[in-house]
């Protein structure tokens, strides 16, 4: 008898993400909506806070509606979404108040499983987000940030691990957005995962950009996990997540069955390859195996960002130079795991340090980082580095969300009434005019973009009005 594995997918979330800088609309979601939810995943991923993020800043679109007209085409898959746990893009922390809002409004919204990250693997950060997701109705999971460095022992996350099962999550995940896992670190692994975990389920969330990414999902199906996320074909591999059919052949290789329907992911592929040739958007193609990144172990994009920028001032020849620093930053920020926002502060510092001397210029929100207002590091921060930038104040050492300033009242104050939870928070997490922008460009999308459902409406009134005695000619005027 097989055993099984689920398959998230995750498609419209990370692998958007990860290979077209999150700007697949909601209208190049939809024709494929219905294949996606008879194709058998255990889930279908298709938000997060950057999502979100880039639907009101880049595609003009309302997030919320977004989720809803995704739950109106799928019927019998269960809708994910990573929540927030206390920030919503990386310069700001938010308060818990947020926090609760912002999950509670995405689960009515129509989302029913949200997982939860622990910045740093400072699993207090999660408590008010997993708390309010719980409260919503949602199937709540804890997700743990994989790293390498003297202190990302087995141990280290499998006290994480029990944190969370404290906190009552339906699931535990490993979050490896930097491919960074190996089949030989997750033999280990996840068997002390499972042993914190009890029957708690463990979910594996492995990118491929080391080339790492198949065999190690693999690996943690082997030693423990029950699920892991997959990408349709053309935006799998690379920097973005193992493609679903390819993953679904090496399992069923290995006695597993992942009841994925491949008819159905073999229509979605197609439709997203012919999608990707229309639009001019890049595909997948599989990384070969790179052990640099277990030295830096900083996202791709971040390293083409700095070469443009070194370039700019004609400093490209410094690359290698940065590259060496940011190991030494990470030691001295107390080691946090390199992913947003803390990939970006190890970055800019390291940067920062090549270009101006070692921390002659430090911002304020690694300032803020090295004093504790992002959460507890692994590891003590340098205390020479920590003398240098306190200037006298001491550090923090409670929750993050719980330092920062109730701001939903004065949010009502000053730009409400808000007929909408959902209005409220849009106007708690942007800039009045990036909104207004945001509304213009539904407002232009309302005004020239009928529906199919609506041109057969009109054609219909149309045909009809024509049979009038005395009609001799319809002109239809849309108002503007």
């Amino acid at each position: 008898m097989s055993k099984r594995a689920g398959l998230i997918d995750t498609t419209l979330r990370d692998g958007n993400q990860s290979l077209w800088a999150t700007r697949m609309t909601t209208d190049m979601m939809l024709p494929i909506l219905p294949a996606m939810d008879r194709a058998g995943y255990h889930s279908l991923e298709f938000m997060a806070t950057v999502n979100m993020d880039v639907c009101v800043r880049f595609l003009g679109e309302n997030p919320w509606e977004r989720i809803r007209r995704v739950r109106q085409h799928v019927r019998h898959t269960p809708l994910r979404m990573m929540g927030m746990a206390y920030f919503f893009s990386i310069s700001r922390v938010y308060p818990d108040e947020v926090v609760e809002l912002f999950n509670k409004t995405a689960a009515r919204a129509g989302i029913e499983h949200m997982w939860i990250t622990a910045g740093m693997n400072d699993v207090r950060t999660t408590e008010v987000g997993i708390r309010a997701a719980r409260e919503a109705g949602c199937r709540t999971e804890g997700s743990i940030q994989f790293t390498i460095s003297p202190m990302h022992t087995d141990e280290f996350f499998a006290n994480a691990a029990a944190e969370f099962i404290a906190l009552g999550v339906d699931a535990l995940i490993v979050k490896d957005a930097g491919g960074l896992l190996t089949p030989e670190r997750a033999a280990t692994l996840f068997p002390a995962l499972r042993q914190a975990c009890g029957d708690v389920p463990i979910y594996c969330h492995s990118h491929c950009i080391t080339g790492m990414g198949p065999a190690a999902n693999i690996a943690a199906i082997q030693h423990g996990a029950s699920a892991i996320w997959t990408c349709t074909a053309p935006l799998a591999n690379g920097p973005s997540l193992p493609a679903d059919d390819a993953m679904t052949r090496s399992l069923r290789w290995q006695g597993y069955e992942t009841g994925v329907d491949e008819e159905a992911t073999a229509e979605i592929a197609a439709y997203f390859r012919d999608l990707a040739a229309r639009l001019g958007k890049p595909t997948g193609t599989i990384a070969e195996y790179d052990p640099g990144y277990y030295v830096h172990q900083m996202p791709g994009g971040m390293l083409a960002n700095f070469r443009e920028q070194l370039a700019q001032v004609g400093m490209s020849d410094r690359l290698a130079a940065v590259m060496e620093e940011m190991p030494r930053v990470r030691a001295e920020f107390g080691y946090p795991n390199v992913q947003t926002p803390f990939s970006q502060f190890i970055g800019t510092q390291a940067l920062l340090n090549v270009v101006h001397g070692r921390y002659e210029i430090v911002p304020d929100e690694i300032r803020n980082y090295l004093l504790g207002y992002w959460g507890r590091t692994p590891a003590p921060v340098d205390q020479n580095l920590l003398d240098r930038v306190a200037q006298g104040e001491e550090p923090v050492t409670e929750r993050p969300s719980a330092l920062a300033e109730p701001i939903l009242d004065r949010v009502r104050k000053q730009h409400g009434p808000f007929h909408t939870d959902e209005d409220l928070l849009l106007a708690t997490l942007f800039m009045p005019e990036v909104l207004e922008e945001m509304r213009a460009s539904q407002r232009k999308r309302a005004r020239n973009n009928l529906s199919m459902a609506d041109a057969g409406s009109i054609a219909q009134l149309v045909r009809e009005a024509s049979k009038i005695p005395g009609v001799k000619h319809v002109r239809l005027t849309v108002p503007r």
